[in-house]
């Protein structure tokens, strides 16, 4: 137990803390700038505090912040605060005081907060994911122009060499001024997006650990750099996972369960938490099962029973078990890993 307790409801421009004794006795409450939260830690908040802050978009710089003055910061899950969420009276003044009370009482929901390394790889890898996002749009704004003109592309790749000659082929005789221009203007945008993304790739920084990390991570099959890179940015550090399964519920790869009595139903996939781990492993899975024996066996016997692409995401799940174990207990993947335990291959043998 802390001498102190400080809970704050984090806003964009503002803040209101409470800060409270161990026997719940508010000391200080106030509206503040957060601007103006630095200077008020330095004056009021002791060093043996318990700071919560609930982990909103621009959590990060208040943790930061947190972390120079009081002894104990912590992030809460904003989805298991409960207490917050379904009070009758919600106000600035009553979220706080109840963060500073769950701290208290050690009935705290806690999200993880990453290192400021870990963060600085996500911003780099999400930034990457929006510009090809928006690469892609633009394409499917060129496929939809042409195909109001009932023009079917001959090549796989549009955008490739052949492709290129072939739309200008196609704006040089088939097609209006004004489908030209929009055509063009996306063509640039896809050029300036390409070059942008080369460069967010090749800028990335990583440490010595990270690199040894994305090799190991490239070891399995349908993992490349860039989904290792991702994989480890969105993860962080593997051992706040204590089981594969608390990684898999984490990602949103596991089904929903409702049961009532004896009655159990199994859902869909939960997909809850960072839609790029869930896309990076459904990339993994396709790859794998196509190039890898061992998991195309795996996806042609569930095909048949839950549909080719429930079969994927189970194949993505077993993926995902197996690199909880692989980042672990750091060893390289091994096409004999055993599939349904998820034990590293030091453990065969046990």
């Amino acid at each position: 137990m802390y001498p102190f307790y400080l809970g704050i409801d984090l806003h964009l421009k503002r803040s209101y803390v409470v800060l409270m004794d161990n026997r719940g006795q508010v000391i200080d409450e106030r509206r503040l700038g957060n601007e103006e939260v630095k200077e008020y830690l330095s004056r009021k908040v002791p060093k043996a505090t318990y700071a919560v802050v609930e982990a909103t978009r621009n959590w990060a710089f208040m943790y930061d912040l947190l972390a120079e003055h009081v002894e104990r910061v912590e992030l809460a899950h904003p989805k298991e605060l409960k207490a917050i969420s379904a009070a009758a009276v919600k106000t600035d003044k009553v979220d706080a005081r109840t963060l500073a009370n769950l701290a208290r009482s050690n009935y705290l929901p806690t999200a993880y907060a990453a290192p400021q390394g870990v963060r600085d790889l996500r911003t780099e890898v999400r930034y990457r994911d929006r510009l090809v996002r928006q690469c892609t749009q633009a394409k499917n704004r060129i496929h939809a122009v042409l195909a109001g003109y009932n023009l079917i592309t001959p090549t796989a790749d549009l955008f490739g060499v052949r492709g290129r000659q072939y739309l200008a082929e196609m704006m040089d005789q088939h097609l209006r001024p004004a489908a030209v221009r929009v055509i063009r203007k996306d063509l640039a945008l896809i050029d300036y997006l390409s070059q942008q993304i080369t460069e967010v790739e090749a800028s990335t920084h990583l440490s010595a650990e990270q690199e040894q990390q994305i090799k190991l991570l490239c070891t399995m099959p349908g993992i490349g750099r860039v989904g290792a890179i991702t994989l480890l940015a969105e993860i962080g550090d593997i051992q706040r996972f204590h089981s594969p399964k608390a990684l898999c519920n984490w990602a949103g790869l596991t089904p929903k369960v409702r049961s009532s009595d004896l009655q159990i139903r199994h859902g869909r996939i939960s997909k809850q938490g960072p839609a790029l781990v869930r896309a990076a492993m459904t990339r993994a899975a396709t790859i794998a099962s196509r190039c890898s024996k061992r998991w195309y066996r795996v996806h042609e016997n569930l095909a048949p029973r839950c549909g080719r692409q429930a079969a994927k995401v189970a194949v993505a799940r077993r993926l995902l078990t197996i690199i909880y174990y692989m980042l672990k207990f750091q060893e390289p993947y091994r096409e004999d890993h055993p599939s349904k335990t998820g034990e590293p291959a030091a453990m065969q043998g046990a």
